[in-house]
């Protein structure tokens, strides 16, 4: 997963193994205690994105909420039911929009949540490749712009690897710009990337600080990595890298973005 962010908040810092309840989780912060995406001992992958599609409400400005608090809540859920249950005691009242993304191998499932600032929506979606985007500018295009650049790149003989993916968040297909996989603007640039391998065994999470372009391929230089055992052994498993995830299940490749 990219995380494109305004280049006045830093990186952020690297992962950590935290232990939330009774369930261990794995994830970067972002300085302020919340955190874009994360891992659990459960091999569930859950992954947020901003909304800039809708129109917000009105926030209190004396009671200001982060966005980068809603997965640390959640980190601890066992199962998609679970993930279900904890969303609905959650008050989101005060956060802006986003797009929460959980990954959940041993329910073969993905699912989708979305908030407007109003009202929490969800849906379940196939275990097929998928891709989401996001940008402050607009979401319409980023998601045509990038989408159009991740068609492309399926259709290269290693589609599917974690070369390829490492490859496909460096790219600067139409740019590099504010489109562009890789972000470049002025103010805001894809600030890291992140990369999680789930196996029956063991949960692994590669993170690079800085922009994915300057990444060497093979993801083993200036990254940081956790590798922790997995509490369950489902029969599938995935792989799923920062605003991108792939994913796969009973031999069948799939990308999320």
């Amino acid at each position: 997963m990219n995380r494109d962010e305004r280049i006045a908040r830093g990186a952020g810092k690297p992962p950590q193994v935290h232990h939330r309840g009774a369930t261990t989780a794995v994830y970067p912060g972002d300085g302020a205690g919340g955190t874009w995406i994360a891992a659990n001992e459960h091999g569930i992958t859950l992954a947020l994105l901003n909304r800039s599609d809708v129109v917000p409400l009105p926030c209190d400005r004396n009671q200001p909420r982060s966005r980068g608090e809603i997965i640390p809540a959640l980190a601890s859920a066992p199962s998609l039911t679970g993930l279900q249950a904890a969303f609905g005691t959650l008050n989101l009242h005060g956060i802006r929009p986003f797009r929460f993304v959980g990954v959940f191998p041993s329910e073969q499932t993905i699912a989708e949540w979305g908030w407007d600032s109003a009202q929490l929506t969800f849906q379940t979606r196939g275990w097929n490749s998928l891709h989401w985007f996001s940008s402050s500018l607009s979401d319409r295009q980023a998601g045509r712009l990038r989408g159009a650049a991740c068609r492309d790149a399926q259709q290269e003989p290693d589609a599917g690897s974690a070369l390829w993916l490492r490859r496909l968040h460096a790219s600067h297909a139409a740019g590099p710009g504010p489109f562009s996989l890789c972000v470049h603007r002025v103010d805001v640039k894809t600030l890291s990337y992140t990369e999680v391998v789930v196996t029956p065994g063991q949960i692994r999470m590669k993170h690079f600080r800085g922009r994915p372009c300057a990444m060497d391929a093979d993801g083993g230089t200036n990254v940081d990595l956790i590798e922790y055992p997995r509490a369950t052994t489902p029969p599938v498993g995935h792989m799923c890298g920062s605003d991108q995830c792939e994913l796969t299940a009973k031999g069948k490749r799939s990308t999320h973005q």
